[in-house]
C-alpha cells in the first residue's frame, strides 16, 4: 500500500480517536457537575454511578427483541417519596458476526447490530398489587406479546398500547380510565416508545425506547439542566401513576 495512503489512514483513524476523547471528556463532565444537582433536586439518598447499570432485567416482564450484549450507564439508585428507585441507559445488541464457512478456523472481529437502546427504570413502592399487567407500545415490541390485548374503553388506549393483564377485575380497579388517560398523556411525551409493567409485589418496571437513554445532549449547562429535569419529571410522572 502506498504510504500517502497509510498516512491518510492514520490521519482518519487519529482524527476519530480525538472526537472519541473529546466526546468522552465531556460526557464525564456533564456526569461531575450537572447531573448531581439535577438529582439531588428530585430524589432523596441519591447513588449515581455513571458508568453502571440496572442488572435485574430478566424479571421485569417488559417484552424486549433477542439479543446478544447487553451495555448501559447513568445508573442512578435513589428514593423518591419513600419508594425505591433506580434509573439507567441500556442498549441490547445483537451479534451479527460473520463466519467464513469455507475456513472455519478463521476468527474475524466481533460485530454487533443495536437492537433497543433508551431508557430503564423501575420503582419499588413496597406495597403489594392487585394485579399484574403490562402495557406495550403497538408496533414491532407489541408484537413479541404472544397474549391478547385487554380492550379497554378510553378513546387512543387500543391504538397506542397492546395491555396485558392476570386478572380482569383487578385489572379494572388498579388501571382507572384517569390513569389510562395519564399513560397516554406520557406516551405522548416521551420522545420515543413507551412500555411499561406493574407486578403484584409493588414493582413497577418502564422503559422507552429513544435510542438516546439519560442524560443524553449537547448545549450551555442551563440548557442541559433544564432537559435533564424534564427527564426525571417524565419518569416521576411514570410513578405517580400507580403510587398506592
Amino acid at each position: 500500500m502506498p504510504y500517502g495512503m497509510l498516512f491518510v489512514i492514520a490521519v482518519v483513524l487519529l482524527l476519530g480517536w480525538l472526537h472519541s476523547s473529546r466526546k468522552e471528556a465531556a460526557r464525564q463532565d456533564v456526569d461531575r457537575r450537572i447531573v448531581p444537582v439535577v438529582l439531588d433536586a428530585v430524589f432523596q439518598e441519591v447513588q449515581f454511578a455513571p458508568n453502571g447499570r440496572i442488572t435485574c432485567f430478566g424479571e421485569a416482564g417488559i417484552p424486549l427483541p433477542q439479543y446478544d450484549r447487553m451495555t448501559g450507564g447513568e445508573h442512578v439508585r435513589a428514593k423518591y417519596r419513600g419508594y425505591e428507585v433506580e434509573l439507567c441507559s441500556i442498549e441490547l445488541d445483537r451479534d451479527v458476526s460473520y463466519t467464513d464457512s469455507g475456513d472455519p478456523t478463521a476468527v474475524n472481529a466481533p460485530s454487533y447490530d443495536t437492537v433497543y437502546a433508551g431508557l430503564w427504570g423501575i420503582c419499588r413502592y413496597g406495597t403489594p398489587m392487585p394485579v399484574s399487567l403490562t402495557f406495550t407500545p403497538r408496533g414491532k415490541l407489541g408484537q413479541l406479546v404472544r397474549s391478547a390485548s385487554v380492550q379497554n374503553p378510553v378513546d387512543g388506549f387500543e391504538q397506542q398500547f397492546k395491555l396485558t393483564a392476570d386478572d380482569d377485575t383487578a385489572r379494572n380497579v388498579c388501571l382507572t380510565e384517569e390513569k389510562c388517560r395519564k399513560l397516554l398523556a406520557l406516551a405522548g411525551t416521551a420522545e420515543g416508545s413507551f412500555s411499561g409493567s406493574l407486578h403484584r409485589d409493588g414493582t413497577l418496571y418502564f422503559a422507552v425506547e429513544n435510542n438516546k437513554g439519560l442524560f443524553k445532549g449537547s448545549g450551555s449547562d442551563d440548557v442541559l439542566r433544564e432537559k435533564f429535569a424534564r427527564q426525571l419529571k417524565w419518569c416521576t410522572d411514570v410513578m405517580d401513576v400507580f403510587a398506592p
